[in-house]
């Protein structure tokens, strides 16, 4: 292969893998835009206040760092969520969120973030979140 050529191939190569590249350097998920989601998906059920609001599913506050259904004051985990045996990070927070019913078949969770994007912005949220 000539020289010239070669630098040709490396030039559709670079281009090709520029856009790549700058996606990978500003791959930090959006906590405002993760806000956004959680309260047009979530907080129907679930809330992120210290007292009141919603109370189908469990709140919010403290949830990264926790054992799954582990909140002393909700009583409506499913039988199935409290075996699990799982405590909430980053990564089973992903899992499950990518299909509840899935990952702990016969918990009462019925909604799912397909978006990968979405779905990271919601726990990256989630995780600033803090129980006082």
């Amino acid at each position: 292969m000539s020289g010239f050529r070669l630098f040709s191939v490396l030039v559709v190569a670079a281009a090709f893998m520029a856009p790549m590249l700058c996606v990978a350097a500003d791959s930090s998920p959006s906590i405002e835009n993760g806000k956004a989601t959680f309260n047009t998906m979530c907080n129907v059920c679930h809330s992120t206040q210290k007292t009141g609001g919603p109370n189908e599913g469990p709140n919010m506050l403290g949830l990264v760092g926790r054992p799954a259904g582990s909140q002393p004051d909700f009583g409506k985990y499913s039988p199935a969520l409290k075996a699990s045996g799982l405590t909430w990070t980053v990564e089973t927070l992903d899992k499950f969120l990518t299909s509840p019913m899935a990952m702990v078949p016969g918990t009462f969770m019925p909604m799912l973030i397909p978006d990968d994007v979405k779905r990271r912005e919601v726990i990256a949220y989630l995780a600033t979140l803090k129980k006082e």
